[in-house]
């Protein structure tokens, strides 16, 4: 009897060992993927933990051995489960992924855990599960324990600190007379309307007109004319070559342009008086630049 006895022990005993030799070699884990983080993990954040396991081709694991969603183990809940499966010859591959969402509510660092799952597989002749383990994170609180209420830490309200504005407005109205002095300068230098009284000189009028001659006999001419007109009315008299220091006596402003005076006397003689009249055509031009230099010479600048 006792002899009988011992030999049933050994042989449950080796039908034990060789069944967990068979469920060892048929269930293989390959990889499991945690969260990449297990500390500061606060109120609501999503964690996801991925498993591939490699079983024989005839285990199947059914839906209904599956964790239900919405399922809540330790204020830790069950948001999402997927399953795929993929036929590699005599073996499958078995990819879980599972995602839970914490609702933990402690006002200071608690060490939690993602809930350990045992997924039955089915369609073998031993039973045969998948054991997911446990996975271990620190959870910290939104706000420190003891916290004051935020009323008491909230600063009476100040109006801010006044601008001297005396200093500014003074650089802004210099910066602006500046301008309107510097504008009305490039209007009187350049201008050619007679819009305002020192802007309608004597050779201002005569560059009006002549800019708009044309290059012919008539123009030639014309340009001579309105030329003669404006050195008369500067000088108060008809203008001849010979009076010419005395009109720089008189208008000292125009020295600078003595030799071009002088040539346009000279030229004007040549072609408008002399035995055999020249009409250098060409030299309307030069007169055109001629005059609005004598304007400027006439305005001062």
């Amino acid at each position: 009897m006792k002899n009988t006895i011992i030999k049933s022990i050994v042989l449950c005993s080796f039908l034990t060992f060789t069944t967990l030799v068979f469920a060892q070699s048929t269930v293989k884990i390959l990889s499991t993927i945690n969260p990449s983080i297990n500390s500061g993990i606060q109120i609501g954040d999503v964690l996801n933990r991925t498993v591939e396991v490699e079983v024989d081709a005839d285990l199947e694991l059914p839906k209904t051995a599956l964790p239900i969603k919405g399922e809540r183990q330790e204020e830790i809940e069950l948001t999402d489960i997927t399953v795929k499966s993929d036929t590699r010859g005599e073996r499958k591959v078995l990819t879980i992924a599972l995602s839970y969402q914490v609702f933990g509510t402690a006002d200071k660092p608690v060490l939690m855990q993602l809930p350990a799952e045992q997924l039955d597989l089915t369609g073998g002749e031993e039973a045969i599960s998948i054991n997911i383990p446990a996975w271990k994170f620190w959870y910290a609180p939104l706000v420190p324990e003891g916290v004051e209420k935020a009323k008491s830490y909230l600063l009476p309200q100040s109006k801010p600190a006044l601008l001297e504005l005396e200093k500014h407005q003074t650089n802004l109205w210099i910066s602006i007379s500046l301008l309107t002095i510097g504008a009305l300068g490039l209007i009187y230098v350049n201008a050619n309307k007679a819009w305002l009284p020192f802007m309608n000189g004597a050779f201002a009028k005569a560059h009006r007109k002549i800019k708009k001659l044309q290059v012919d006999e008539v123009g030639y001419e014309q340009a001579f004319i309105s030329m003669h007109q404006a050195f008369n009315q500067t000088y108060g008299a008809n203008l001849f070559a010979n009076d010419l220091p005395q009109f720089f006596l008189a208008n000292p402003q125009f020295l600078k342009m003595e030799s071009d005076i002088a040539r346009f006397f000279n030229e004007s003689n040549a072609s408008l008086f002399g035995a055999q009249a020249t009409q250098d055509y060409h030299y309307l031009k030069e007169l055109k630049v001629l005059c609005k230099h004598l304007r400027d010479c006439e305005r001062g600048v």
